[in-house]
């Protein structure tokens, strides 16, 4: 049936489709002289992306009024042409890059964009975020119904025509669809809500040492001319309150990690994700991001690669990605590509004391997360680690969750397994697992 409907039916109804695809182009030109779907637009997108604005301010009052108007008229274009052709968008990602910000997804993405049965979403093709990242779960297309509908989500990716020319045309084996939004993870009830739609899609976690991402994270912001009231190059003071975990904070996202499907996002919710210290070190709590997903997705469905191995070994680590995809790797000769979203640090740099800081911070969420993965990443290995478990005089540290886990686990190294589910450190020495889930 599959055969005879691409073959024989597709090519019958396809003058009807390249005539609907004309016609929606061709309308959407009109959205930005009706002003108010570009209003209503540009300011959803702002509310979900709070630093744009900023980027406008800091062009100056002409010029960044005139990159304002031309991006929110583009941008209001491409999302009515989206709507206007919906019946012909009929699936949903194949897979995701769901995580983490500054850690390479932008280059991973890149990569990925350049095989044949892979596509990316239907954004802006000359914007390197808006081709790569839809910002749906953050409300991109509004708090409500615009961050739970999968019909909406649909509206993001390639048309049916896209998959046939693929499939039949080009011959490049089964389609492929991504969306790469390096925020869904640090959104807890985006695992719920993505599970609903797209139960079965692979998950791409890219993680690097936390301490260097939120250091990347406010190298990014302050560039994007963001007026971040912190920074991390300043000496660590008593009561400092960038490491400050409020009553008020822990409130907040806990409300965030509960929200029911269909619910309305927070009003302050990307401003406290963006521009909190605390919503950035809270990012950093890698194996705690995670946990969501492992309740609603299949462990064999997701992959978690670290940054230092995706720079040091680029092409072999795509590779990978492609065959956990489903994407054959022969179909893409690799080339090199510039970093994406690259920072400049113009001098910048984190103040020794706040660096001891963060290790400190990020000591035992990074052995949680060792332990969950089977794999000891070494990211702070100069700062002391905390231990759950000793035996034997080796701090072994035992799976995240019960008592009954914490146990099983450090009985699990006593009896001398091969494949441990620890991370141990013994004098100055760490026991790193067999396996190298990445």
């Amino acid at each position: 049936m599959g055969k005879l409907f691409d073959f024989v039916v597709f090519p019958l109804l396809l003058p009807g489709i390249l005539l609907w695809l004309l016609a929606a182009r061709l309308l959407s030109l009109l959205a930005p002289f009706l002003v108010l779907p570009m209003i209503i637009l540009g300011r959803r997108l702002s509310w979900a992306c709070p630093f744009i604005p900023f980027i406008w301010k800091q062009c100056g009052w002409f010029q960044g009024t005139l990159l304002r108007i031309g991006f929110e008229a583009t941008y209001t274009m491409n999302v009515c042409r989206r709507f206007l052709t919906l019946p012909l968008r009929r699936r949903t990602p194949d897979f995701l890059i769901v995580g983490f910000a500054k850690a390479g997804t932008t280059s991973m993405a890149n990569h990925l964009h350049r095989h044949p049965a892979i596509s990316g979403i239907d954004g802006l093709t000359w914007h390197e975020a808006l081709s790569k990242e839809s910002h749906f779960f953050s409300g991109a297309l509004g708090r409500h119904s615009g961050a739970s509908s999968a019909a909406i989500y649909r509206s993001y990716f390639p048309t049916v025509l896209q998959r046939w020319w693929v499939e039949r045309v080009k011959r490049a084996g089964k389609w492929l669809c991504f969306d790469a939004c390096p925020v869904n993870a640090c959104l807890d009830f985006t695992a719920d809500r993505l599970a609903a739609i797209s139960p079965n899609a692979k998950l791409i976690f890219m993680m690097r040492d936390p301490v260097q991402g939120a250091f990347s994270a406010e190298i990014m912001m302050r560039n994007l001319g963001v007026p971040l009231s912190w920074s991390w190059t300043e000496d660590v003071a008593a009561g400092d309150t960038r490491f400050a975990e409020s009553p008020d904070d822990v409130r907040f996202w806990n409300q965030v990690a509960t929200l029911p499907p269909g619910a309305a996002l927070p009003e302050d919710l990307n401003q406290r994700l963006y521009f909190s210290p605390y919503g950035l070190l809270r990012c950093g709590h890698y194996a705690d991001r995670i946990a969501p997903f492992l309740r609603h997705f299949k462990r064999e469905n997701m992959m978690f690669i670290d940054f230092a191995d995706f720079t040091s070994n680029t092409e072999g680590v795509v590779r990978e990605v492609l065959q956990f995809v489903g994407a054959d790797p022969s179909l893409m000769p690799f080339k090199a590509l510039p970093p994406g979203m690259q920072g400049e640090r113009r001098g910048r740099q984190m103040h020794p004391s706040c660096k001891r800081k963060l290790q400190q911070h990020f000591a035992e969420p990074n052995q949680r997360l060792y332990a969950l993965l089977g794999r000891d990443f070494g990211w702070g290995s100069d700062v002391v680690r905390s231990a759950y478990v000793t035996a034997g005089g080796t701090a072994a540290l035992a799976l995240p969750g019960s008592q009954k886990a914490k146990d099983e686990a450090a009985g699990h190294q006593q009896q001398g397994g091969k494949e441990v589910s620890i991370a141990a450190v013994a004098g100055g020495t760490r026991a790193v697992p067999l396996a190298a889930m990445v």
